[in-house]
């Protein structure tokens, strides 16, 4: 395992639905939010902003819902639902993450994480589940102008741990995030979550797997 890793200087992972099991909690708070005003929302609308920033999704979701319900009424619900759901209870992990990150800790690479999250609350999710120890730096979605699948979020970890793009390894689960990733030149994984990767990115010839057990 560790040849496979011996050209890379640094891997950099995005977070929810990658590391942490939690975009299937993300879209239950916002059905529940929308069901409160009597509207059902399709995922096919929903699954539009996974690996967006929160300021692009709301634009989106704001746009795309604007003839059937309040959005800027129901994003603070969903919010306060989505936080109450994971301060009040275990944060799961993706299958094998913790084993993967140990095992790659203690390889001579430098790790990441790229994700669309705003900041403080990334830092939170990656404490409570006992993996921000694992990463040397941390860029949110509030940190950068241009959301997935703009490179800029990749280029700026880079540039953070002072390696060219081309020696990182990047996982992603969701299309934006590896369009991303794959723009800012760098190698990528893909580990789908609730989306199955389109054929336009499946073109990209990357690796695409099930789970960090696989790799």
């Amino acid at each position: 395992m560790k040849t496979m890793f011996s050209k890379y200087k640094a891997i950099i992972f995005d977070m929810d639905g990658l590391l942490l099991d939690t975009e299937k909690i993300c879209w239950e708070c916002f059905r529940s939010a929308c069901k409160q005003f009597n509207y059902d929302p399709d995922f096919n609308i929903y699954k539009r902003i996974i690996g967006r920033s929160a300021t692009e999704g709301n634009k989106i979701l704001s746009e795309a819902l604007k003839d059937f319900i309040p959005y800027e009424t129901v994003n603070p619900i969903w919010n306060k639902l989505y936080h109450d759901a994971i301060e009040n209870n275990p944060i799961p992990l993706k299958k094998g993450v913790r084993e993967f990150l140990e095992h790659v800790s203690k390889l001579e690479l430098k790790l990441a994480v790229a994700t669309s999250t705003g900041y403080d609350l990334a830092v939170k999710k990656l404490k409570n589940t006992d993996l921000y120890k694992y990463f040397e730096v941390v860029v949110a979605g509030d940190q950068v102008t241009n959301s997935k699948p703009d490179p800029e979020i990749y280029l700026t970890v880079a540039d953070k741990l002072g390696v060219d793009p081309k020696d990182c390894l990047a996982f992603e689960d969701s299309d934006n995030g590896t369009l991303a990733a794959h723009a800012a030149g760098m190698t990528v994984i893909q580990i789908p979550d609730m989306i199955e990767v389109s054929d336009e990115v499946k073109a990209l010839g990357h690796r695409i797997v099930g789970s960090f057990e696989e790799v």
